[in-house]
C-alpha cells in the first residue's frame, strides 16, 4: 500500500471523527455567521471585541486538544484496600501489598507482623534459644526442715537477723487471723489496705505462703492450728470449677492473683505433708489455670483468656509459679501449658530474653525482667545462657540496689529479683541478699502494741515511706507488705536451687530436731 494510501486510510477516518465530535460538543460553526459576529464585534473598535475573539479562540482550541488527544491519556489506578489474594500478590509483587492495620478494633495496639512463611517452610530457632525443658522439681522444698533452714542461714545470715525478723512476722500475720481461719487485707489492724483492694483469698494464699517457707505446716510445728485453719479456710472456699478467688466477679485485678496464690500454698501443703485431702483441691486449682490459660499466646490476667485477649506477665508469673508448685507436689501438668507459657515469654522480652515487660507496648522494668528470667529458668535456661547473665548484671546494678527509701522501695521487685540470683548462686547473690536483709530488718516494727486493732509488732508500715508506685504495698495494705517481707528473707531456705542436682548434697536427708 503506498504512503498515500495509507495516510488516507489511517489518518483522515479518525480525523473525521473527531470534528463530528466537536460539532456535537460545541455547534456547527457557520463562517457566514461567525465572519458577520467579528465584523460588527471590530466595527465597534472597542476593548470587547479583543476579548470576545480571544475568548472564542482559546475554548475552541482547548477543546479540540482535549479531544483529539484524549486517547493518549493515561488515569492513575485508584487505591486498591482490598486484601490481595496469593495469586494477585504474585502477579503484583512489585506494585501491591496488603494494608497493614495499626490497630484491632478495641484499641489493643498491634505491631506489623511480616508475611507468614509457607507451611511448608519451617520457622528457624534462634539459636539462643533453649528448648521448653521444666527442670526438675525433686527436692525443692527441702531446705525447709528446721536443721536445714539454720545451715542455710548459717551460712549467709550473720547474727541470725534474717531469723529473728521473720519469726517476729509470723507473730504478727498469726494474730491477725480472723476466727473463720482467713486473713484480710483491707481491715483488722493499722495502715490495711484499700477495700477496692480486697480479697481474703489473696491475704490468706500470702500470709500461709510466709508460715510454709518457714517449714511450718498444717501436720506439725509451732503454727499447726493457725496453717491448719488456713487451709481448711481455702479449702472450703473454692467452687466447683477450682476457682479459689472469694469474690463473685471476673475481671478484678486480685481475681487471678489471688488465685494462683492459693493454688501455690495448697500445692506447697501436699508436698510437704502428702495430704490426700488437700491433693484433691490442689488439683481442681491447677486445672483451673491450666482451662483459662490463653490458648494461643499463652499468658493470663484477671480473667479467663480468649483467643482475642492477651494475658501481662506479672499475672503469668505467678500463674507460671502455680503450675511448677503443682510438679512438686507431684500434679500432672500438661506439657502444652509449658510452651504457651514460654511463647508469652518471647512476646515480651526485650534483648533476646535478658529484660522483660509487662505486656510488649510496656518498658522495660526490673520487676518485670525478675519475673520474667524466674520463668525462663524454671522453665528450663541453663545457668550460662547469655541472657540470663545479662539479666542478672541488671538486677544487679546500682540503679535496682535494695534501698528502703521513698520512691525508691519495690519489694515486689525484689521478691523475683531474690529468686533469681539465689537461683544463681554465688558471692554477688550473697552480697545482694544481705543488702536487702539489712534494708528489710531495719524498717521493722519492733516494738507497739499488739491490741487487737492497733498490734504493729512484727510488721512493716505501707506508706512511711511509700515505695514504688508499682510495689503498690499503699494500696494493698500492712499485711501485702509484711508477707512479701518474709518471702524474700526466706528466699535461702524456701527453694533449692534450680541448678543445684537433687541429692548431690546433704539436704535429701535431714536431720529433725
Amino acid at each position: 500500500m503506498s504512503q498515500s494510501g495509507s495516510t488516507a486510510g489511517g489518518t483522515t477516518g479518525p480525523r473525521r471523527r473527531r470534528r463530528r465530535q466537536l460539532i456535537r460538543v460545541v455547534g456547527p460553526i457557520r463562517p457566514s455567521t461567525g465572519i458577520q459576529r467579528l465584523r460588527r464585534s471590530l466595527r465597534g473598535g472597542g476593548f470587547s471585541a479583543v476579548v470576545s475573539v480571544s475568548t472564542h479562540v482559546l475554548i475552541v482550541t482547548v477543546m479540540t486538544w482535549f479531544l483529539f488527544e484524549r486517547n493518549d491519556l493515561r488515569l492513575e489506578e485508584p487505591l486498591d484496600l482490598r486484601w490481595l489474594t496469593a495469586r494477585e500478590v504474585e502477579q503484583n509483587e512489585s506494585s501491591r501489598a496488603p494494608v497493614r492495620i495499626s490497630s484491632v478494633p478495641d484499641g489493643t495496639p498491634t505491631n506489623p507482623m511480616p508475611p507468614e512463611p509457607a507451611p511448608e517452610t519451617p520457622v528457624p530457632t534462634p539459636a539462643t534459644r533453649p528448648a521448653v525443658e521444666p527442670v526438675d522439681v525433686s527436692g525443692r522444698l527441702a531446705l525447709r526442715t528446721p536443721e536445714l533452714r539454720r545451715k542455710q542461714l548459717l551460712e549467709i545470715d550473720e547474727g541470725g537477723k534474717s531469723d529473728l525478723a521473720v519469726r517476729s512476722a509470723l507473730g504478727w500475720l498469726r494474730r491477725q487471723q480472723q476466727p473463720t481461719g482467713n486473713w484480710r487485707l483491707h481491715e483488722g489492724y493499722p495502715d490495711a489496705g484499700r477495700r477496692t483492694a480486697r480479697t481474703d483469698t489473696g491475704a490468706t494464699a500470702l500470709a500461709l505462703l510466709a508460715f510454709l517457707g518457714a517449714g511450718f505446716d498444717h501436720t506439725r510445728g509451732e503454727h499447726q492450728q493457725t496453717v491448719a485453719r488456713g487451709v481448711n479456710w481455702m479449702v472450703g472456699q473454692q467452687r466447683a470449677d477450682g476457682n479459689l478467688f472469694d469474690i463473685d466477679e471476673f475481671g478484678r485485678e486480685e481475681t487471678y492473683y489471688a488465685h494462683s496464690m492459693g493454688t501455690i500454698a495448697l500445692c506447697e501443703a501436699v508436698a510437704l505433708t502428702a495430704d490426700r485431702r488437700l491433693r484433691g483441691a490442689a488439683i481442681k486449682a491447677v486445672d483451673f489455670l491450666v482451662k483459662t490459660q490463653q490458648p494461643t499466646r499463652g499468658g493470663w490476667k484477671y480473667q479467663p483468656q480468649t483467643a482475642q485477649s492477651r494475658g501481662d506477665l506479672s499475672v503469668t508469673g505467678w500463674a507460671l509459679m502455680a503450675l511448677h508448685s503443682a510438679r512438686i507436689a507431684d500434679i500432672e501438668v500438661p506439657e502444652q501449658s509449658f510452651v504457651l507459657a514460654s511463647n508469652f515469654l518471647d512476646s515480651v522480652e526485650v534483648q533476646d530474653g535478658a529484660r522483660y515487660r509487662y505486656e510488649p507496648e510496656f518498658d522495660v522494668s526490673q520487676a518485670m525482667t525478675a519475673e520474667g528470667l524466674l520463668c525462663r529458668q524454671w522453665l528450663g535456661w541453663p545457668r550460662e545462657h547469655p541472657a540470663l547473665e545479662s539479666g542478672s548484671r541488671f538486677l544487679l546494678g546500682e540503679t535496682h540496689r535494695p534501698r528502703w527509701d521513698g520512691g525508691r522501695r519495690n519489694v515486689y521487685a525484689w521478691y523475683y529479683t531474690a529468686q533469681v540470683l539465689h537461683n544463681m548462686g554465688g558471692g554477688e547473690w550473697e552480697a545482694w541478699y544481705r543488702a536487702v536483709r539489712d534494708e528489710i530488718v531495719s524498717h521493722q516494727a519492733r516494738t507497739g502494741s499488739v491490741r487487737k486493732g492497733a498490734d504493729v509488732r512484727g510488721s512493716w508500715h505501707p506508706s512511711d515511706p511509700r515505695g514504688q508506685s508499682a510495689e503498690k504495698a499503699d494500696i494493698a495494705g500492712r499485711l501485702y507488705l509484711t508477707a512479701m517481707c518474709v518471702l524474700i528473707l526466706e528466699t535461702p531456705y524456701r527453694h533449692v536451687s534450680v541448678y543445684e542436682v537433687p541429692g548431690s548434697s546433704d539436704e535429701e536427708s535431714p536431720t529433725q530436731d
